[in-house]
């Protein structure tokens, strides 16, 4: 039997010409039998048609039960999910140049440490008696810990802040999903930093995919006579693997509720891999106990010698202002420039800084700062953005891009997350303000011009116009109304995205009701149709968006908000043109006053509306760039930020702390080009 789930675009279009064929031929049928007979015959074909698809739905719903591929269906899921994944973290990868000029070998392993807060190896491997098994490893065969028998897939991977832990977790997903064939688990790596450990970590799981992935919202069969989401369904199946990383940005209480949480699902047979920074997890293990089943390992120091032939095979063997900190590295042990490039974080800062030709290295040597390794890391942190956005000459230029993005930084310490996320740009003080102002603003806008659409429907002199005419324009008005009010009260914190489905849906609850109510009020089928359709046209159209799904980019989730909010313009000034070019014209200037303020309001009800007047706002007080959508583009390219599906991070946590630290996060500064 043919997989039809597989060809779902091919037959909606012929469902769409079809039904199109079908509504002309009626409207011709109906025409040629003239008005008085119209509204019986309509009777007549609205009830054949509706019982025929109560029928239809009815029959195709049992054949589907019957007849649906589950595991066909299943793989296909998991192959669009698993390719997702893979094209979103191989993309990462290459943005954060890891390859450059060949990926450091990071190994880890279990130590005395991770013994500490491990479970015992019996309990790990549900045997009794069962002695300690070598899990060591290293980046360049990182998922080959996974494709073994003898250890549960369940890790927990600690280190030292700029270990490379999140780089082994974005590896380790490429890995495993090049290396996956249909029927293994497809793995997802997710921010553990957005994870409300109140709620399942199933169900978190599950809504997070739901999130990238609309279509696996949709209901399957459950236990019993339940129904669950497909997604949930995939995650309790256990073909999902899912890889936590950055356990370390919760808060302390979060952090032992995770723990909790982690150990009920080791408990239940589900596998993870969790990354976490070292003393985190010892505090939150000594209250909580360790994780059941679950090899703790801790990532290892690079060797000196590594770093030092990265650094040489970076900067060129030639280059004599690199010769003594090479010889350093390579002779020395113990001191504190070792100490400091021992994390791939802090070896590519000293690449980064380094470039300039116009500095030498050798002050991580001869320096005042250089007596200690946090010293070190301070002056690197410190000089990260005038190296990153120097210009063509190699010379760092005045570098107001420092400035905003110690704003940026301030904003997320303050609001105690890692992910920058453009749609929270409105909540920087004072754009908030100006948010709650513009909202007020929609408000008036929208009841003075959907009032206005309303009563400009209602000719004064009913003889002027035909019933018909009237249920529509006072259609178009109300519908304004309804979409307008819907969106007022939409969460505007959160992107959002066309949807056709959606769109269908909120036609129909606004429709049928309707339908019914005006039939039965003015006893024609016809008027009850022609005004419940266009309320439920304009409405669906103008706020029929949904909650966007996880973008692999955040310039693509602001894309699909971006076209919600400049369809819903459109559509609501489309509106307000037929309405008030047929009533008070288009000569008069109130006219134009209303259709410029009316597709405003509807914008300002959008994230990307809200995005766009924080960031004019902002950049006129000299805290953003104007472009800021260009200018975190061009950060992320440059090393300064990371992508993590649609926010970005700054691409260390140690580097938001920095620079939230600076003056420039509290005060205005110069705009940025």
């Amino acid at each position: 039997m043919p997989n039809w789930s597989t060809r779902p675009r091919v037959w909606f279009l012929i469902t769409l010409v079809a039904a199109t064929v079908a509504a002309l031929l009626l409207a011709w049928f109906l025409h040629s039998e003239g008005l008085e007979r119209a509204d019986k015959w309509s009777s007549v074909v609205f009830g054949s048609v509706s019982a025929s698809a109560a029928c239809v739905c009815a029959l195709t719903w049992l054949w589907r039960l019957g007849n649906t591929d589950a595991g066909g269906e299943r793989e296909t899921v998991l192959a669009r999910l698993a390719a997702a994944q893979r094209e979103q973290w191989a993309a990462e990868q290459a943005a954060r140049r890891v390859g450059d000029p060949w990926p450091l070998n990071v190994t880890w392993a279990v130590n005395a440490g991770t013994s500490a807060v491990m479970a015992s190896w019996a309990s790990i491997l549900r045997t009794a008696g069962a002695g300690p098994v070598d899990v060591g490893g290293d980046y360049a065969r990182v998922a080959d810990v996974f494709v073994r028998g003898d250890v549960p897939r369940r890790l927990v991977m600690l280190g030292e802040p700029g270990a490379g832990k999140s780089l082994l977790a974005i590896h380790l997903t490429v890995q495993l999903l090049t290396r996956r064939v249909p029927g293994e688990p497809v793995t997802v790596l997710l921010s553990a930093a957005a994870w409300n450990p109140v709620q399942s970590l199933d169900d978190w799981i599950a809504d997070q995919l739901i999130a990238q992935d609309r279509r696996l919202a949709r209901s399957v069969p459950g236990p019993g006579s339940t129904s669950r989401s497909l997604a949930r369904d995939l995650v309790v199946g256990g073909f999902v693997l899912p890889v936590l990383d950055g356990l370390d940005e919760l808060d302390d209480e979060r952090q032992r509720a995770a723990l909790i949480g982690l150990s009920r699902a080791a408990t239940a047979g589900r596998e993870f891999v969790v990354t976490c920074r070292t003393q985190p997890y010892r505090a939150a293990v000594q209250v909580c106990g360790p994780i059941p089943a679950a090899v703790v390992v801790e990532l290892q120091p690079i060797p000196s010698a590594e770093a030092a032939q990265h650094l040489a095979d970076s900067a060129g063997v030639d280059a004599p202002r690199w010769s003594p900190v090479l010889d350093h590295l390579r002779r020395e042990s113990g001191t504190p420039l070792v100490r400091a490039l021992s994390t791939p974080l802090l070896i590519w800062l000293a690449r980064t800084v380094y470039q300039d030709r116009e500095r030498d290295p050798w002050e991580l040597l001869t320096a005042e700062w250089a007596g200690s390794r946090d010293g070190i890391e301070r002056h690197l942190l410190e000089h990260l953005i005038p190296a990153a956005y120097a210009d063509h000459r190699g010379v760092p230029a005045e570098i107001p891009e420092a400035r905003w993005l110690a704003t940026l930084a301030g904003h997320l310490r303050e609001q105690r997350t890692y992910d920058l996320a453009w749609w929270r740009i409105a909540e920087i003080r004072p754009a908030s303000a100006v948010q709650v102002a513009s909202i007020a603003f929609v408000i008036l806008v929208a009841i003075f011009g959907t009032l206005s659409a309303v009563l400009t429907g209602i000719p004064v002199v009913y003889d002027e116009m035909s019933p018909g005419l009237i249920a529509f324009r006072v259609g178009s008005g109300i519908g304004l109304f309804t979409a307008f009010g819907r969106m007022i009260f939409t969460d505007l914190h959160h992107p959002r995205r066309l949807s056709p489905r959606a769109a269908l849906k909120s036609f129909l609850v606004v429709t049928c009701p309707l339908l019914l109510i005006v039939a039965l009020a003015t006893g024609s089928f016809t008027l009850g149709a022609v005004f419940a359709a266009t309320v439920g046209v304009v409405a669906a159209l103008a706020s029929g968006a949904v909650a966007a799904p996880s973008a692999t980019s955040p310039l693509a989730s602001l894309t699909l908000d971006r076209n919600a909010a400049l369809v819903s313009a459109a559509t609501v000034g489309t509106v307000e043109l037929a309405l008030f070019a047929q009533s008070i014209g288009l000569k008069n200037p109130m006219t134009w006053l209303i259709m410029g303020l009316v597709p405003l309001a509807a914008v300002l009800l959008s994230a990307w509306g809200q995005y766009c007047l924080a960031t004019i706002v902002l950049a006129a007080l000299g805290r953003l760039p104007l472009r800021l959508t260009r200018s975190l583009a061009d950060a992320h390219e440059r090393g300064v930020l990371r992508s993590a599906g649609s926010v970005y991070q700054f691409r260390h946590g140690l580097l938001r702390d920095r620079l939230a630290a600076t003056p420039e996060s509290r005060k205005a500064p110069a705009p940025a080009r």
